[in-house]
């Protein structure tokens, strides 16, 4: 209950943080009697105080989130954290530094990616393998955080990561190789959805949801036929919505949103939000005012209030007091 409860306040606070931060400009106007920057400081307080936390993932958490709010004034607590016992949170702090403009982080991101695990020639025991998978989920955090900080400038590791021994890391190189842009690798992932094999289809749709490419819209949207497995159209229609391509699969989105399904009908309305389309917005706005599904209104709000209606923040804030 701690753990719902942070997350709840540290959402808050970063979304208080970031609309009123003056780095942010005066986007949406504080309460009358709260000024902006009186809000600000009290998010960054608040989310400050969870840097210390004794949970690793709230610390991660919290560095992230000051990463996103952008104020310079937090570089000094996100140094401390390069030395946290926690790697994943050191991760999250070398990228929250970066976006604050100081590179000092990344050398902490490569001591990381280059720890690969050893390997025992005779085999390894299941704790052994246990160890060798955890050291290298976290090599991959630290790949996906050093390509998002360098960009371009990415690909000479990444590509000789492609080299690596562990067939996870070779991946994950593939993969931010391909959200960089290099189109070799970007080829293998679409090919991967067409595959006869319904796993690689699997893998391929996957892969994409978290690339997030526009380019990959149309062959995303070709796996959400009936026939298709459950499990792929789900990873489809994530793609469809981290990449803003639901035009493409608009007819077929308008209609999974009253699929009896649950999960294909919270998916579908949530791509529907990144479509800047009447008959998208229209929808959203119906489901909005008639559905008794909470979850199902909250994924329209993003979608109406980017396409200029209005929502009623009491929707937001009881979804929010529910999990509490």
């Amino acid at each position: 209950m701690d753990n719902i409860r942070m997350r709840r306040t540290q959402a808050a606070a970063l979304s208080l943080f970031i609309l009123f931060s003056p780095r942010h400009g005066a986007a949406q106007e504080p309460p009358a009697e709260i000024s902006g920057r009186e809000l600000g400081r009290r998010a960054l307080e608040i989310t400050l105080a969870y840097v210390k936390d004794r949970d690793p993932d709230v610390r991660g958490m919290a560095a992230a989130v000051l990463g996103q709010a952008g104020n310079k004034s937090a570089a000094g607590i996100l140094k401390k954290l390069l030395a946290d016992p926690d790697k994943h949170a050191r991760i999250n702090a070398a990228e929250a530094l970066w976006k604050l403009g100081e590179p000092s982080g990344l050398k902490a991101v490569y001591a990381i990616i280059g720890d690969e695990p050893a390997r025992n020639a005779e085999g390894d025991s299941p704790l052994a393998e246990l160890r060798i998978i955890s050291r290298n989920k976290l090599r991959e955090h630290a790949i996906e955080a050093f390509a998002r900080m360098k960009g371009d400038k990415a690909g000479t590791m990444l590509y000789e990561l492609k080299n690596d021994r562990f067939g996870t890391i070779r991946d994950a190189a593939a993969r931010e190789l391909a959200r960089l842009g290099y189109a070799e690798e970007m080829t293998q992932f679409l090919e991967a959805t067409g595959s006869e094999d319904e796993g690689i289809r699997f893998q391929g749709a996957s892969i994409l949801a978290s690339i997030c490419s526009p380019a990959a819209a149309e062959r995303l949207a070709a796996l959400l036929t009936p026939n298709e497995s459950m499990r792929v159209r789900i990873a489809a229609l994530d793609g469809i919505k981290c990449s803003g391509g639901g035009k493409a699969a608009l007819k077929t989105l308008l209609e999974l949103a009253d699929d009896p399904n649950p999960t294909l009908r919270f998916k579908a309305v949530s791509a529907l939000g990144s479509v800047r389309d009447g008959k998208a917005f229209e929808k959203l706005k119906e489901i909005y005012g008639a559905s008794p599904d909470i979850a199902l209104r909250i994924a329209a709000v993003k979608g109406i209030a980017a396409g200029g209606g209005t929502v009623d923040p009491s929707v937001l804030t009881g979804a929010l007091d529910s999990a509490d």
